[in-house]
């Protein structure tokens, strides 16, 4: 009976505990890499400066080794970025390692390490740069327990969804739809009424006002990045600093906002929440 009671609370507390879709509903800060053009982007220490700059969000990119073992990294080869040179598909995982980043004492991180770092700190958005990429990816994502923590881009890609949507059931999911069938892609998509294709990003062809609202009537985040909708590089007079465009995707619906530079948006998605709260308390 003991034992019971401790499953019963165990259940109890586990259905508490806040949803993905919870911790990205409402006015969302996305950091892109973490924060783009820094030495440090897609690295864990990156991630966690986002965190106290107010993202709710870090944005990560998923390579695969050799041997299987998923990292954070953009490029497909780690020429740009670190001292090695040639394909990341070509070294196995311990050889990544020690390909010291630019400016960086490390290689690029593991995204096993990531998962361990954000459990209860932030929820990670990583994007599958291959489809080999997908079941290493998700089986951590299941040994880690991080279903409500994760979410996985597969772009515009219908066969990096499929393939993870049959591998399991449960990830959540995020699919990225352009090119000239984009419209087509996204009415598709949102005809699955897949319960774990959470989020859909809307690049701005396709960034209308009646398709915000069958995204979102259809139970679904709407996300976009900031930066492909204005610059965020212009300089301010002061203080100096970039500026993000994230205030008017607020205003448009858009509730998760990719961008370079999370400290800014986060001080306008802060905005955008308390003009919300004054219109709910105006009578």
């Amino acid at each position: 009976m003991l034992c019971l009671a401790i499953v019963s609370l165990s259940a109890a507390a586990g259905a508490d505990q806040p949803t993905l879709v919870d911790r990205l509903s409402g006015s969302r800060v996305c950091a892109h890499r973490g924060g783009y053009a820094f030495p440090d982007s897609n690295t864990i220490e990156r991630f966690a400066k986002a965190a106290r700059q107010g993202a709710d969000i870090v944005e990560t990119d998923l390579q695969l080794s050799a041997d299987g073992v998923p990292f954070l990294f953009h490029d497909t080869k780690l020429d740009p970025a670190t001292i090695c040179r040639g394909p990341v598909s070509a070294f196995p995982a311990d050889a990544i390692d020690h390909c010291r980043l630019h400016g960086l004492p490390h290689g690029p991180e593991r995204f096993e390490s990531a998962l361990q770092w954000s459990r209860g700190r932030i929820v990670i958005d990583a994007e599958f740069k291959s489809p080999e990429v997908i079941r290493p990816a998700i089986d951590l994502v299941r040994r880690y327990s991080a279903y409500e923590w994760v979410y996985f881009q597969v772009g515009y890609r219908m066969d990096m969804y499929h393939e993870a949507r049959a591998y399991d059931a449960r990830v959540a999911l995020e699919a990225a739809p352009r090119g000239p069938n984009a419209q087509l892609t996204l009415d598709r998509l949102l005809e699955l009424r897949d319960p774990r294709l959470v989020s859909v990003q809307l690049h701005p062809d396709l960034a209308t006002s009646s398709n915000i609202e069958a995204i979102r009537r259809s139970g679904k985040l709407v996300a976009a990045d900031g930066f492909r909708f204005g610059t965020e590089y212009r300089w301010v007079i002061w203080p100096f600093r970039r500026v993000a465009f994230c205030s008017d995707l607020y205003r448009r619906g858009i509730g998760v906002v990719v961008t370079n530079v999370p400290a800014s948006c986060a001080e306008q998605r802060d905005a955008a929440r308390a003009q919300a709260a004054e219109l709910t308390l105006a009578p």
